[in-house]
């Protein structure tokens, strides 16, 4: 069975996203550029508890605010078309990479950040 190496899973944060964009070299460029382009924003929003990382490896909003939802909808873009290029790759789902990632993601996130346990419940890390 294709894995993502475990160097990928090892990492975290946005070095988790560059990681994975080795695995999908024609997507690197724009992906690793657009991302990082918005990781101010997308940082800014994690802290004020507007938004959070869900199960599936997408951001999601944790409350009413739907400050920045532009910015998560590119970015929640950005991140299903690295999961399917990877899924592609490696023969997992799209689905199985998204929530391999979301354990990364999870791990990084900073005090007071929120992510969503697979029952749905958003818990402040």
């Amino acid at each position: 069975m294709n894995r993502i190496p475990h160097i990928i899973l090892a990492m975290g944060g946005f070095a988790l996203a560059l990681a994975l964009l080795i695995t999908a070299p024609a997507l690197a460029g724009p992906l690793q550029d657009q991302m990082k382009a918005r990781l101010p924003e997308i940082v800014a929003l994690k802290s004020k508890g507007i938004i959070g990382e869900n199960s599936q490896g997408y951001l999601s909003f944790v409350g009413q605010s739907r400050e920045g939802a532009d910015i998560v909808a590119a970015e929640n873009e950005d991140r299903k078309m690295l999961y399917q290029a990877i899924a592609k790759k490696t023969g997992a789902t799209t689905e199985k990479v998204g929530r391999r990632a979301a354990l990364k993601w999870k791990e990084n996130l900073g005090p007071g950040e929120y992510f969503q346990n697979d029952d749905g419940t958003w818990i402040k890390k």
